[in-house]
């Protein structure tokens, strides 16, 4: 894909807590339908083909720039703008609903729902109730270097250099298995990594791009350090990325999206998305 170059009532709340639902920590109760009244309208034509008539799609409000609110009340980000990039491939009517993360699962199971944008974890044990789109979105892992050291990051150049990454994350499991001569130096959250690559204390940082684009471009950074080096995307260390999920059994919903997710890759709709939701490009 260009973009690799680029969730019944508390006992099943508690069981996908068990199953670690997603990116998101699980919080919250249910919430009656009066308190989400948004139904936005994110595509309209006539069906075509085989594709479904129109698309239900559900998702959470509460992980930028993914999932949120904007400041006119209408749910956006960049899961809901994929949802709406299908529905209008598809050339069919669909409606995007919020819910809290925890119940996204409940809603597809009670057919409430037909699909759910919200970057939901694949899993084995997910995998029993849910079947999954194509990728439409890798998260990449990236170095930080300050300036002017920005040299590309190699076993060699980061031999005997200190390299920041958050304790017993995959990013540390990557600098130990592939960077064996450099220095891990474990911090607890990305937000102590970058205070101590700007004062020094690190030579380099090696973490998520979506979060390091955002520091880079903020006023912590104060524009002292740079990605360095490209992306790293190896799905065993850093997933296989976000994907639309539908239920097990919806085979024919499954096609139509992974149909309309190729082509909007293809087309380079995607790579656009991602450039209005984050700062810089993340490759």
């Amino acid at each position: 894909m260009r973009l690799a170059k680029a969730l019944i009532a508390v006992p099943l709340a508690v069981f996908l807590c068990t199953l670690g639902l997603g990116m998101w920590s699980v919080s919250g109760a249910y919430a009656a339908e009066a308190d989400y009244p948004q139904i936005v309208p994110l595509g309209t034509g006539p069906a075509a083909g085989s594709n479904p008539p129109s698309i239900r799609f559900v998702t959470s409000d509460d992980f930028p720039p993914f999932n949120f609110v904007d400041g006119s009340g209408l749910i956006t980000g960049f899961n809901v703008e994929v949802a709406r990039a299908i529905c209008t491939r598809l050339a069919i009517p669909c409606t995007v609903q919020v819910r809290p993360f925890p119940l996204l699962l409940e809603t597809v199971r009670e057919n409430k729902a037909d699909a759910i944008a919200a970057g939901v974890a694949d899993t084995p044990a997910l995998r029993l109730h849910l079947a999954y789109s194509v990728p439409y979105f890798r998260e990449p892992a990236r170095f930080v270097r300050r300036w002017p050291a920005l040299v590309d990051p190699s076993p060699r150049t980061l031999s005997d250099k200190s390299v920041g990454v958050v304790a017993g994350s995959r990013y540390a499991d990557f600098i130990r298995d592939f960077f064996p001569a450099a220095k891990p130096h474990t911090a607890n959250g990305e937000a102590e990594l970058f205070s101590l690559l700007k004062e020094g204390e690190v030579d380099a940082v090696f973490t998520g791009a979506v979060g390091a684009s955002f520091w880079l471009a903020g006023p912590a950074a104060h524009g002292c350090c740079a990605f360095s080096g490209g992306a790293y995307t190896e799905p065993a260390y850093f997933g296989d990325g976000m994907k639309i999920a539908v239920a097990v059994d919806n085979t024919a919903l499954k096609a139509s999206i992974d149909g309309a997710l190729r082509t909007l890759d293809a087309d380079g709709t995607l790579a656009d998305l991602a450039l209005r939701f984050f700062p810089e490009s993340l490759y």
